[in-house]
């Protein structure tokens, strides 16, 4: 019945699509982020892939609409892109692990890649862009306050995102969660009804025990370099500290030992195997670049050990006994797509940066454009909390 539900829910949103393109682009966004069939127990329902379809109709609805533009914009980031779409491509016909392996992961990521431009395309105006915030943040934030809440009730156990989907895996959960923080302080700030405001208040504070609760201490990492940039480009500082305050008392008050221990690890990386085994992976990830300077090892090089030893011999490096992931973004594109593929991806970031101080400084004197000085300043925050997480 659950899935039966859901499949008419799913059915009901899909003629929206064709009121306008814009409307696929956040349905998709909320059944790829939001990944909600994973809570149909079983059945036909569970196994269907929403994404593609809604993607499919969305590219249809968008091929005969007759308002919005069939062209993506030029700019540098689209360039960019679509140069990082390329070199991947290229890198996986150089790919050192298993073609079918390789190419599943590609076909993932290009889907990904090309959704993410054809919302750039069709985010034409103000209102669309915050309508696309609103549906990241709170598709992403529901599983948060779903989190925060089920660890609380069970005595700060251990929380992960969404199962089968990208934000799965605790790590991955944590990140996503970072990134929606800025934009639920950016909705809170512009919206005028005092219970969204206070509503979005209560999704930040739960949204941030989750944070903590996913045990990842690269998301700890990352929302306490996000929180000090967030409270230091907000306006609202006595809001943001008391937020970042009640969080730190409530972690202090009622995070169980094992939290405790697990994050003091940070300081004492060298006993502790977990964290050896992410620098024993970045040393790999270093030999790997070493040999194939321009392509990288194609994706997944670190999930075939039989793969990776043939590239550690004649080294003192221990070699891999299971499939690894390199747990940094940074060794991940080094590793999988060479020194271009990073510089590529590196690149993008710092173009993004630019971006938003540009939006900054550009409305900093202009009360009517006081909601994209904002933005500006919550996007430099969302990039922090991905750069260091």
């Amino acid at each position: 019945m659950r899935g039966f539900g859901f499949f008419l829910a799913f059915v009901a949103s899909l003629p929206f699509i064709f009121v306008t393109p814009f409307n696929g682009v956040m349905i998709w966004y909320v059944f790829s982020l939001g990944n909600f069939h994973t809570l149909i127990w079983g059945g036909p329902f569970a196994s269907l892939n929403y994404a593609y379809v809604i993607a499919i109709l969305t590219c249809l609805s968008w091929a005969f609409s007759r308002t919005d533009k069939k062209q993506l914009p030029i700019t540098p980031l689209v360039a960019l892109t679509l140069l990082f779409s390329i070199w991947i491509t290229f890198t996986s016909w150089f790919a050192l692990a298993p073609s079918e392996d390789v190419w599943t992961k590609w076909i993932t990521v290009q889907k990904i890649l090309f959704m993410c431009l054809v919302g750039y395309a069709l985010t034409t105006t103000r209102e669309r862009l915050n309508q696309l915030i609103w549906v990241v943040a709170l598709t992403i934030g529901l599983w948060g306050v779903k989190g925060a809440l089920w660890s609380i009730l069970h005595g700060g156990s251990e929380i992960h995102g969404p199962d089968g989907g990208m934000l799965a895996d605790n790590n991955d959960f944590g990140l996503g969660l970072i990134l929606i923080l800025p934009l639920l302080f950016y909705q809170r700030q512009l919206a005028t009804n005092r219970h969204v405001r206070r509503a979005l208040l209560w999704m930040g504070f739960l949204v941030t025990l989750a944070i903590v609760f996913t045990y990842s201490r690269g998301a700890l990492v990352g929302v306490c370099a996000m929180g000090a940039v967030f409270w230091l480009r907000s306006r609202a500082k006595f809001t943001t500290g008391l937020l970042i305050a009640a969080v730190a008392i409530c972690i202090y008050g009622f995070a169980p030992e094992q939290w405790f221990k697990r994050m003091s690890t940070i300081e004492t990386y060298q006993d502790d195997g977990s964290a050896m085994s992410r620098l024993h992976l970045w040393q790999i990830s270093l030999r790997i670049a070493q040999l194939h300077p321009v392509t990288g090892g194609g994706f997944r090089v670190t999930f075939w050990p039989t793969v990776t030893n043939n590239m550690l011999r004649g080294t003192d490096l221990e070699r891999l006994a299971k499939p690894r992931a390199t747990h940094s973004i940074y060794f991940d594109a080094l590793s999988e797509h060479g020194w271009v593929g990073l510089f590529l991806f590196v690149t993008i970031f710092l173009y993004s940066w630019a971006n938003c101080s540009w939006l900054v400084r550009r409305s900093r004197d202009r009360p009517d454009l006081a909601w994209a000085n904002l933005l500006g300043r919550m996007g430099q925050a969302v990039l922090v909390g991905y750069a260091t997480a």
